[in-house]
């Protein structure tokens, strides 16, 4: 039997998607690859316990003790269980990156909606909610004055100065050594999109990556940049992102587990 190797989500894989092929991927390569799926069957730490790797991704806070106890047996998790822990709170991992001189968005906290107002004036801000992703129901633009009158979603709430730009994120995906590139309009001026045209990253696009890859401690994340008139800034990082639109995504990824299953 080849190494042991467990899938631990938050729901079973689609066919297709990046995980789904991973698995795949891992058992022909000879891993012993086993879905386990937390949310729906129990699952204890120790039933980790002499597995070679286990990847996470997907896991409401419900399955957080089961994550912190499976890291304190020294079970070895993808991502790490403290980068992941960190990237779960966007104010905690800001904190981080500015802590190392990573450039961000000028932002403060508050904890009411009427705040976030008051702040915004009339100037554009972009308010986020400290947890979920940097998108969706749970960001929204805008000034004092165009900005919804009320809460939209529930506080504390980050409000970040909108920054000048040119309407398109630039997502960079990392697993490992590997980093690959798509632009994408921006979540700010438009809806959400999964698909993307993929680039090649600038040097310091790449370098700036890697920093936030070191600062937060994960192996597998996506990194979103703003190219201003100052340079890059990141104005999102996520933990183990489906990689949608990475040309030879499972690919990549599956390099990463093998090569993390011979370090460990």
């Amino acid at each position: 039997m080849g190494p042991r190797v467990t899938l631990l989500l938050g729901k079973p894989p689609k066919p297709g998607t990046l995980l789904a092929e991973v698995g795949a991927q891992l058992d022909a390569r000879g891993c012993t690859v086993t879905l386990r799926l937390p949310h729906e069957e129990p699952v204890e730490a120790a039933d980790l316990a002499q597995d070679a790797l286990v990847v996470h991704r997907g896991l409401d806070a419900s399955a957080i003790p089961l994550l912190t106890e499976a890291h304190h047996r020294g079970v070895p998790l993808c991502n790490p269980w403290p980068g992941d822990r960190l990237l779960r709170d966007r104010r905690s991992w800001q904190a981080a990156l500015a802590s190392a001189d990573v450039p961000l968005p000028p932002a403060v906290t508050v904890e009411h909606w009427a705040e976030v107002l008051d702040h915004a004036g009339g100037e554009r801000v972009v308010a986020k909610a400290f947890t979920g992703p940097g998108r969706g129901s749970q960001v929204v633009t805008g000034t004092g004055r165009t900005l919804p009158g009320e809460a939209p979603f529930p506080g504390p709430y980050l409000v970040e100065e909108r920054l000048p730009a040119d309407g398109t994120d630039r997502k960079l995906y990392l697993a490992g050594d590997s980093v690959r590139g798509l632009l994408k309009p921006s979540t700010l001026d438009g809806p959400h999109t999964t698909s993307g045209t993929p680039f090649e990253p600038e040097p310091a696009q790449v370098a700036l990556a890697r920093e936030v890859q070191a600062t937060v401690g994960v192996h597998v994340l996506g990194v979103d940049l703003l190219e201003t008139p100052a340079g890059p800034v990141v104005v999102d990082v996520n933990a183990f992102p489906g990689f949608r639109g990475v040309q030879e995504a499972a690919a990549l990824v599956t390099e990463h587990l093998v090569e993390h299953l011979a370090d460990s």
